[in-house]
């Protein structure tokens, strides 16, 4: 991925890539203009045949407006693969529903986390909505889809931007932060918690509640991003037996 802090123009193009761009067409169109003017000078010099300030004319313009429009096609080609791998760049680590990174993204960044300062200051977290069947089977699909999108969007706002917030799949989410201390994060999840659930989902039948259980899971020195994980998965499923819409810290 191009790193965040790279600098686009207005239409996402790397500026470097621009200046590559620029580059090139200037050197096409200053070659080719001084190869023609070059070479029509060298024959005028040597055979005389025309009027040399009308062959230094044509000499210049026909390279200019020739290599002005292959340089033109060549960019238009250039900007249009790079929009197309920049988009498939996304896709790739983005969830197309919500907007949140996917779980392939999220894995990524958790290992980035691990290699730079370990697990031990590391708190995950995996959400789940409540009974998300019912709520498919009563809104439908696209009501089942804005009810994704409604959690997927409070849980971004309203989580720090220091976090990662991704959509694993399903109706599973998962929440972590580095460098906090696991009481604080269960704290912030529980005004999480209580925001989703004060905050109906309104839909043409009316508005709909929602809920959501958490599984917590602080991470150990050592410990394996993947073992973080499954404890938080086991944390919730404890959520889940024990009521839902609740948080469940794992041992």
């Amino acid at each position: 991925m191009e790193p965040l802090s790279a600098p686009r123009a207005r239409d996402g193009t790397p500026a470097e890539l621009r200046r590559r761009l620029w580059r090139t067409g200037a050197i096409v169109v200053g070659v080719s203009t001084f190869a023609s003017a070059f070479f029509v000078h060298l024959s005028l010099t040597q055979f005389g045949a025309i009027v040399y300030s009308h062959a230094i004319i044509v000499a210049l313009v026909i390279p200019l407006v020739v290599a002005s429009l292959a340089f033109s096609w060549i960019a238009s080609l250039t900007l249009k693969l790079d929009a197309s791998r920049r988009e498939l760049d996304r896709l790739a680590h983005e969830d197309a529903l919500t907007g949140l990174a996917n779980r392939r993204a999220a894995l990524a960044r958790l290992d980035a986390w691990a290699a730079e300062s370990g697990t031990g200051d590391l708190a995950l977290a995996i959400a789940d909505i409540d009974f998300f069947k019912h709520v498919n089977d009563t809104l439908g699909h696209d009501g089942g889809d804005a009810g994704l999108i409604h959690v997927a969007g409070m849980l971004r706002r309203l989580s720090p931007d220091t976090w990662l917030v991704a959509r694993l799949g399903g109706e599973e989410f998962l929440l972590a932060a580095p460098d906090v201390a696991e009481a604080d994060f269960a704290a912030h999840l529980e005004a999480l918690r209580h925001a989703i659930a004060d905050t109906p989902l309104i839909t043409a039948c009316g508005p709909q509640t929602l809920t959501a259980s958490f599984g917590i899971a602080a991470g150990r020195e050592g410990e394996r991003v993947g073992a973080i994980i499954t404890r938080a998965d086991n944390a919730l499923y404890a959520a889940k037996q024990g009521g839902r819409n609740r948080i469940v810290r794992a041992a």
